[in-house]
């Protein structure tokens, strides 16, 4: 490519061969002028053979292999090596579809004080079959204060103005995952403002063995990265007014992914230090219906998967509420709201009932949210 690209795609790779040929192929396939698109691999010492299928698609694309440093090191590596005015990160397992930066970069050139512009996705099995949660925030100009409560977008989503992540440092190569909420967020602090192209432009794959399967890794980093945040003396006071909610979701998103993975003992915990920093919470029927929705895997968290599975739902959650008020050690602001609870639970229950009967009645199928066999164990 002789002439400066606009967009430089960073493609991360390990150890991921049988995936890395369709990702290169959606970059490559993008309906932008070919000139206006480079592309780049950057091989974190795999060991399956990854850099030979990048090569493969050589001159298009650029592709270079390191020692195995973690994906925050290989995409650092990509960024300095890009040339674009833009930049898109797309995962080795993933996919865009054509049209993703040639609608991105309209919303630019329409929104021009933008420094973020992000799609919807499409969640795909292991097979690429595509699964059937759909919904993404839609949030767009200064979306720090809803940001900081949890990542609002996967990273292939972004399509980002390379200044302001060079800006920003990159990436935190001491992160082992959440790394791209991470920056989202210092580059919103710097006042990048959003905006959404609403409609699904990428695939994003859902696949044993992820790293967002490993429960305890994305705590340790999601509570990094607060810590990190709300070490800033100087943060704008609604952003520091929703300290405790945000690390409550983040103990509460522990506690789900360790239901998820049957591990009830650390479930229980967790979900005990999100309600010890809000203890409401367990009063708040409208909490239990997001719990819930976080129990299951993604690709699922919708209402009409939790009310498809409603029977075993609320058999987490009640457990999860049954642990919590066995604690001998209970505060007793926890304690005290244990009837209002119960009634909390039941109201959540009844909830998911009627709107089960209703969708029996409608006939309604629920085929489509049945779960892959595993994804959620009975407590």
């Amino acid at each position: 490519m002789s002439s400066i690209p606009r967009v430089s795609v960073v493609i991360p790779v390990f150890n991921l061969r049988d995936y890395l040929g369709l990702a290169i192929e959606s970059a490559l396939d993008q309906t932008l002028a070919p000139e206006h698109v480079e592309v780049i691999v950057v091989d974190d010492g795999s060991t399956d053979g990854s850099g030979e299928v990048a090569e493969r698609y050589s001159p298009r694309v650029r592709y270079a292999r390191q020692d195995n440093r973690g994906l925050s090191a290989a995409r650092n590596a990509g960024i300095r090596l890009s040339r674009g005015s833009f930049i898109a990160f797309l995962d080795a397992d993933d996919r865009m579809l054509p049209e993703k930066l040639e609608a991105q970069l309209a919303a630019f050139a329409s929104h021009p004080e933008v420094g973020l512009v992000y799609s919807g996705w499409y969640y795909v099995d292991e097979a690429g079959a595509r699964l059937p949660q759909r919904g993404w925030s839609r949030q767009a100009g200064d979306v720090l204060r809803d940001l900081v409560l949890g990542n609002l977008l996967h990273p292939h989503a972004a399509l980002v103005r390379r200044a302001l992540v060079e800006q920003a440092g990159g990436f935190d190569e001491t992160l082992t995952s959440v790394e791209d909420w991470d920056l989202w967020l210092r580059i919103s602090r710097r006042g990048c403002l959003w905006h959404c192209v609403d409609r699904p432009l990428i695939e994003y794959r859902i696949r044993q063995g992820s790293m967002h399967q490993d429960a305890a890794r994305m705590l340790e980093n999601r509570l990094r990265v607060l810590d990190k945040l709300y070490a800033d003396p100087d943060l704008p006071a609604e952003v520091a007014r929703r300290r405790s909610t945000a690390y409550q979701n983040a103990y509460l998103t522990a506690a789900c992914d360790f239901f998820r993975a049957s591990d009830r003992r650390s479930a229980t915990r967790w979900f005990y230090t999100a309600v010890a920093l809000r203890p409401a919470f367990v009063t708040e029927p409208s909490s239990f219906r997001l719990f819930c929705r976080w129990v299951l895997p993604p690709g699922y968290q919708r209402e009409e998967a939790v009310v498809a599975h409603w029977r075993l739902l609320a058999g987490i959650l009640h457990t999860a509420v049954t642990d919590l008020y066995a604690r001998p050690d209970l505060e007793e602001s926890i304690r005290r709201l244990r009837p209002r609870a119960a009634l909390a639970y039941w109201r959540t229950v009844v909830r998911l009932v009627r709107k089960r009967t209703i969708a029996l009645l409608w006939r309604r199928d629920a085929g489509a949210w049945r779960l892959p066999a595993g994804a959620v164990s009975p407590p």
